[in-house]
């Protein structure tokens, strides 16, 4: 839940997302607006293009994770048999020498249990930051509005869109998300008023770019500026296509740690919680913001299926197992020559 709280904290409003990550948006912006160029202003493979590129900068750090994973589990019957060894220790001193014999452990392998690969994660939070950037705020960070957050501006624009908006909702009582998304959305209805209430800001470039990037956001009819409802009829594919790529991908990766792990594929129940915990988490989310969240989720988990049957394929954990060792053994011989040509 703090993920999505987090999300809806960042794009919800009238904000123009966290300041931290501001920096990180113009560079995403900049990304999509060459690559819309380059594609002549069809968005969704625009996003599909930069969440192929984006996971494959993002292999390297994937493949270093695998081989912290695969030298942690060459080191389990090491470990087991240490803790084995002070299993019925109660004196805080044997405590106190299984530790140091772990840490000797992890010494001489080269082993640092604390540093367990979680660079991918951490740099997949960045990327959504980033993705949030051109997904919200297109029209600050994509189209070069970069007024439009002013708080000036986005009163008077408030001022201006709500009361049409309600109009045409039908709810007086409605409330506006997603601001920049919102304006995209229902550009037909304030044009005018936004032309005739603020024309240094909706000049008429800004008007046919925006009218332009409209267009280029729907998807087989799909207007995907709009939040999935089960009663708008077939947007609700998008959820139920994240919910099935993110389950696919969760599934493959699980059958494969089981293959590559045996003794985790005994945790049947806990790795069942966790194979359904994140699909049903992104089902639900994805009727809580803009359906072109949905579709970056979905891509995002086909690539990740991709990018786990290769890593299976040409760089399996039994391969990385045995280079470990060959590293580990030459390494540490070299540490033993070193000592002894210090003793001599």
């Amino acid at each position: 839940m703090f993920t999505f709280d987090f999300l809806t904290m960042a794009a919800s409003g009238v904000s123009s997302g966290l300041a931290i990550f501001k920096p990180l948006y113009w560079l995403f912006g900049k990304a999509m607006e060459g690559l819309l160029f380059a594609f002549g202003n069809r968005y969704f493979l625009a996003l599909i293009v930069f969440t192929i590129v984006t996971r494959m900068i993002l292999f390297p750090l994937n493949l270093r994770q695998q081989k912290t994973m695969a030298k942690t589990t060459r080191l389990q019957p090491k470990i087991q048999k240490i803790q084995k060894k002070y299993a019925n220790a109660k004196d805080p001193r044997d405590r106190q020498k299984m530790n140091e014999e772990m840490q000797a452990l992890y010494q001489r392998e080269g082993h640092n249990p604390m540093n367990m690969g979680c660079g991918p994660m951490v740099f997949q939070m960045i990327f959504l930051m980033g993705i949030i950037g051109i997904i919200y705020y297109p029209i600050q960070y994509i189209l070069g509005a970069s007024t439009i957050s002013d708080t000036e501006n986005t009163k008077q624009i408030m001022d201006i869109i709500l009361p049409i908006y309600r109009t045409t909702v039908g709810d007086s009582d409605a409330n506006i998300t997603y601001f920049q998304l919102n304006i995209i959305e229902h550009f037909d209805a304030y044009k005018d008023a936004l032309v005739a209430g603020l024309p240094k800001l909706f000049t008429e470039d800004l008007c046919a770019k925006i009218e332009t990037f409209r267009t280029s956001l729907h998807l087989f009819g799909l207007d995907m500026t709009a939040i999935p409802h089960w009663k708008d009829g077939i947007i609700v594919i998008i959820p139920i296509l994240s919910f099935l790529t993110a389950l696919g991908s969760s599934i493959e990766s699980t059958l494969i740690q089981k293959k590559n792990n045996p003794a985790a594929g005994q945790q049947q129940s806990q790795m069942m919680i966790m194979m359904l915990m994140m699909p049903v988490f992104s089902f639900y989310i994805a009727f809580k913001v803009p359906a072109a969240v949905g579709f970056y989720w979905i891509i995002s988990n086909l690539v990740a299926v991709v990018q786990q049957l290769v890593m299976a394929k040409f760089f399996p954990p039994k391969k990385n197992m045995a280079h470990e060792m060959i590293e580990n053994t030459i390494q540490r011989r070299a540490r033993e020559e070193s000592i002894k040509k210090i003793k001599g």
